[in-house]
């Protein structure tokens, strides 16, 4: 997984887009390409067919960075009522940020 073959320390959080249609969440980073140098370029790490988005973060001043990305592995859930019951699999991950968390359930994940 992308993941775990990036680091994503000290990247900044500039927006995060919901696209409901394709079931995706696009989160637009200042991605550290060069942390010697100090330059940053605009990366998008694209998380699809996402069932769970939860925010957990306090107020910020401007955008916050990426701390670490924690592999939960995969989690099972269930929807809908018990005769017509859908069971369903995601990976997990929990973003900390220097403002809080961020927990996503999703299928697959890109970097852009």
């Amino acid at each position: 997984m992308i993941l775990n073959d990036i680091s994503f320390h000290d990247s900044k959080i500039l927006q995060v887009t919901e696209n409901p249609k394709e079931q995706s969440l696009d989160f637009l980073l200042d991605f550290p390409t060069d942390w010697d140098a100090n330059i940053y370029e605009k990366r998008t790490l694209r998380f699809s067919e996402v069932i769970t988005y939860h925010l957990n973060e306090i107020p910020f001043s401007g955008p916050p960075s990426i701390l670490e990305i924690n592999f939960f592995g995969e989690v099972e859930k269930q929807f809908g009522p018990d005769n017509n019951k859908i069971k369903t699999s995601r990976l997990k991950v929990e973003i900390q940020t220097n403002s809080g968390n961020r927990i996503i359930e999703f299928m697959d994940c890109n970097f852009i």
